[in-house]
């Protein structure tokens, strides 16, 4: 599977699409920040943070107490090149 198709899949869900725009407008987050926000479970946030994650959507730093989540900038770059690719493909 291609990395536009995996990037696809995971903003497929609305729930992991809210948790872009929030980390995008508050920056780097918590799980239980995030979960709080969005009125979810932890475990819930962990699994779809886990999922951006795997794709290279989001990074991590982790503090001797707490995972801080962000969007990682580096891969937004690889996924609108992924874009362009598929938009020159169906020309």
């Amino acid at each position: 599977m291609d990395l536009a198709t995996k990037i696809f899949k995971a903003v497929a869900n609305e729930r992991r699409v809210k948790i872009i725009r929030i980390l995008g407008k508050k920056g780097e987050m918590t799980v239980n920040s995030i979960a709080n926000e969005l009125n979810l479970s932890t475990p819930s946030v962990s699994k779809h943070l886990l999922k951006l994650e795997n794709v290279g959507l989001l990074k991590k730093r982790q503090t001797s107490k707490w995972i801080y989540y962000s969007i990682n900038l580096d891969k937004n770059k690889r996924l609108n090149f992924a874009i362009l690719k598929i938009c020159k493909k169906s020309r």
